[in-house]
């Protein structure tokens, strides 16, 4: 074999194993950062408990942060599946459609096995907003959380999202969901209230009843 001859086999082989490599490791999606601060998420006490078991939704009205005058909106949710069912199914971004009714379009861009880039297009009253969001997940801290992608021009100012999970028992995960967000002028004061403050029950019902049931319940 000739030492060109050479050299153009070692050169292909150089690029096969460079194409294996990228289709073993897919795209390196920017994981977003977590938009909350960590914070103690303990068991609630017994009377708050009981009142959990019995809605399986509870709004935080209590909320509002001396440090972010936008404040932020939570509530908890208690989840009849166990922990790392409630987690792989909270942090499968293409599986939203399946409970928020009001998507009309949404497709991942980016993935990598901790993250993830998608875009959406919802139905909010009767306008549309488009945006992109970078998702985050860490199972072992049983956390999911997203936040908009700053490079989009997105239609919206401020969208953040955390999970935190928490086991209660073998079969039951208790739930803490915090967001924060802000449409800017694409929506009145009053629908902005109720696309947040006002819809948040429902639509964690609408995810508690789709994660009970295993990802297979459709609004």
């Amino acid at each position: 074999m000739r030492p060109s001859d050479s050299l153009e086999f070692v050169g292909r082989l150089l690029l096969r194993a460079a194409l294996v490599l990228l289709a073993l490791t897919g795209p390196l999606a920017p994981r977003a950062e977590p938009p909350f601060p960590p914070a103690a998420f303990e068991v609630p006490p017994a009377d708050l408990l009981a009142e959990l078991e019995e809605e399986h939704v509870l709004l935080d009205e209590d909320t509002q942060s001396d440090a972010d005058p936008r404040g932020a909106t939570r509530a908890l949710v208690l989840f009849e599946r166990p922990h790392a069912e409630v987690l792989r199914l909270l942090s499968s971004t293409t599986r939203q459609k399946e409970y928020r009714p009001e998507l009309t379009k949404l497709d991942v861009i980016e993935a990598s096995e901790n993250g993830d880039v998608a875009e959406y297009r919802v139905r909010i009253m009767l306008t549309s907003l488009h945006y992109r969001a970078r998702h985050g997940w860490d199972f072992e801290s049983g956390r999911v959380w997203w936040t908009l992608d700053p490079s989009f021009d997105n239609d919206m100012q401020v969208l953040d999202g955390l999970w935190e999970l928490r086991e209660l028992d073998a079969r039951r995960t208790l739930g803490r969901f915090t967001t924060r967000i802000d449409l800017g002028p694409a929506l009145p004061a009053f629908l902005q209230d109720y696309a947040t403050r006002r819809k948040l029950p429902e639509s964690m019902e609408q995810v508690r009843q789709w994660v009970d049931s295993g990802g297979r319940w459709r609004p």
